[in-house]
């Protein structure tokens, strides 16, 4: 009796293994567990600063455009969500624009949702003229 507990032990034991090992061939990155102290060295720290636009959008362009042109997303830490094809995105900017107080049926891109004022900014010219004030901090 004891022999058959071993060796079912033993079986469950091989099964773990090669279940680790196909997990970590397929998604090496699966057993790495961040530092306590990795989320202050990441970049992509969500500093509750958002920049919504759409694909396709010839103001949203303008905007990115110049974010490129000044390196904008290596100096200032913020979330981009594309909300034209992604629902849930839609959904968070029209909960943000509610949270300015405007009308959330129509709502255009680019919008800015800057958290920590509870500000939003609409239009490639006023969220540009927020990264170049925030530039100049």
């Amino acid at each position: 009796m004891k022999k058959k507990a071993i060796l079912i032990i033993i079986g469950i034991l091989i099964l773990l293994a090669i279940s680790a090992f196909v997990a970590m061939k397929y998604r090496p990155n699966i057993f790495i567990f961040p530092a306590k102290n990795a989320v202050s060295q990441t970049k992509n720290i969500s500093t509750g600063i958002i920049l919504f636009y759409g694909n396709g959008c010839p103001h949203c362009a303008a905007v990115e455009k110049y974010l490129s042109d000044n390196n904008v997303t290596s100096k200032i830490a913020f979330d981009q969500k594309e909300v034209f094809s992604n629902q849930a995105n839609a959904d968070l900017l029209g909960d943000k624009a509610h949270s300015c107080g405007l009308n959330t049926d129509n709502i255009g891109v680019p919008f800015l949702w800057d958290g920590p004022t509870g500000k939003c900014y609409i239009g490639d010219t006023d969220v540009i003229n927020y990264f170049q004030q925030k530039l100049k901090q």
